[in-house]
C-alpha cells in the first residue's frame, strides 16, 4: 500500500458507512422505545385483545403477557444486534455487515409477515432500507473489504 493510502485507511469509514452505523442505532433506540410503549399499554392491549374476540375476557391478561414478552424478545435481540453489529463495522468486519444484513431481511420478513407495516414499523424499514444499501454500496463495501491495517 502506498503512503498515501496508509493515511486513508487509518482516517476511519467514510460517510456512507458512519451514517448507515448511526441509522442503525436510530433503529434499535426506536424498537427499545416501541417496547417502552407497549408495556406502557399493557391494559390496553388486553381489551384490545378482547374487543377483536381474540380471546375471552378471563384470558385476555395472560394472552397480552405472553405477547408482550415474546415481543421484547424478538425487540431486544434485534436492538442489541444492530447495536453491537453496528459498533463493529467501524473495526471492518465484513461478517458484522454480512450479520447485520441478516438481522435486517428477518426483521423485515417478521414486520410483513405479521402486516404490521403502517405507524412505527414504516419507519423502522424507511431506516433499515437505506443503512443497508450504504453498507452495501461502493464506498461501504470498499472500506470494509478493502486492505487492513
Amino acid at each position: 500500500m502506498a503512503d498515501g493510502d496508509r493515511g486513508l485507511a487509518r482516517s476511519g469509514p467514510p460517510r456512507t458507512v458512519r451514517v448507515a452505523v448511526v441509522l442503525w442505532w436510530v433503529i434499535a433506540l426506536l424498537l427499545l422505545g416501541q417496547l417502552a410503549v407497549m408495556w406502557s399499554g399493557h391494559d390496553q392491549l388486553g381489551r384490545t385483545l378482547v374487543d377483536q374476540g381474540s380471546v375471552a375476557p378471563q384470558e385476555a391478561g395472560a394472552r397480552a403477557a405472553r405477547l408482550l414478552w415474546v415481543n421484547t424478545g424478538f425487540a431486544a435481540v434485534l436492538a442489541v444486534a444492530y447495536l453491537v453489529l453496528g459498533s463493529l463495522m467501524y473495526g471492518r468486519r465484513p461478517w458484522a455487515r454480512l450479520l447485520l444484513t441478516v438481522f435486517a431481511i428477518v426483521h423485515l420478513i417478521m414486520v410483513l409477515g405479521t402486516g404490521a407495516v403502517f405507524g412505527p414499523q414504516v419507519v423502522l424499514v424507511l431506516l433499515g432500507v437505506p443503512a443497508a444499501v450504504l453498507l452495501w454500496g461502493p464506498s461501504g463495501a470498499e472500506w470494509v473489504t478493502g486492505e487492513h491495517d
